[in-house]
């Protein structure tokens, strides 16, 4: 069998190469391998990087996440397809459970569900609600697609879906800067296409939301558990609701009121 991984990139030089170097699959399963980078134009050494790894890079501009994750699998020519992140790494456990199973899937099973064991500022957060996010990330080609939602896009597949028992590693912010630049980013994705409730009731959720937010993560998924590390994380999420809401305020009735006045 063959395999393809995809992962799409944007200004990933300092998370890439951990995870192309990650992809160490024997050849008793996967007797050839194809690693596709699709990158978004970035002004950094990512592409160098990924090519140096052995990677197959396209260059196609930013059309969205969904979208740019549906290019890159019509690029992959795999029995089975590996979709990562820039910022995962694969397990040596995780790898050789993925071999196993692709060499015994049961008829009928078209992908598999994956854990990711998330590090914030090189802390595992094992509560907030952030263990054990599992993603469905391995899959049969031609069984699957991702969403096209401007955030948290989600792949999908035609038949069923089962959960691997090992985890990835998900590093995903080394810094508080980082997570405030992300943040800016996705909350300006989350209001482009918001529910219509939401711009109705926005006072609820520029009020209300944050704190149910924060109560949620951290006394009822217990993210004290994680101490500063999980303090933080749930003060960074619940901020995060905050400035969303904040966006969808300033979008759909700040400026609409301007404008009637």
């Amino acid at each position: 069998m063959k395999l393809s991984i995809v992962v799409i990139t944007l200004n990933e030089e300092r998370n890439i190469q951990r995870c192309l170097k990650s992809l160490i699959f024997s050849k008793k399963v996967f007797t050839r391998l194809e690693t596709i980078v699709v990158d978004a134009q970035s002004t950094d050494r990512t592409v160098a990087v990924a090519k140096k790894c052995g990677a197959k890079v396209f260059t196609r501009a930013w059309k969205g996440y969904g979208d740019q994750k549906n290019w890159a699998l019509a690029k992959a020519t795999g029995d089975w397809i590996l979709s990562l992140d820039a910022d995962e790494e694969l397990t040596p456990k995780l790898v050789t459970e993925m071999e196993r199973t692709a060499a015994t899937n049961p008829t009928g099973v078209d992908g598999y569900f994956i854990k990711r064991r998330a590090f914030f500022l090189g802390k595992w957060i094992k509560h907030c609600g952030w263990w054990p996010d599992s993603q469905l990330r391995l899959i049969k080609r031609g069984q699957g697609a991702f969403t096209l939602e401007p955030v948290h896009e989600g792949l999908e597949v035609k038949g069923r879906a089962l959960e691997l028992d090992e985890p990835m590693n998900h590093y995903t912010y080394d810094s508080i800067y980082q997570y405030i630049e992300k943040m800016n980013r996705y909350s300006n994705l989350a209001i482009v296409d918001v529910k219509r409730k939401k711009k109705i009731f926005w006072w609820f959720y520029v009020t209300v939301a944050p704190f149910l937010t924060f109560f949620r993560m951290y006394i009822s998924r217990r993210g004290f558990l994680d101490g500063w590390h999980g303090l933080m994380v749930c003060g960074l999420s619940a901020f995060h609701d905050f400035v969303k809401y904040g966006k969808l305020w300033e979008k759909e009735i700040l400026k609409r009121g301007t404008h009637n006045g």
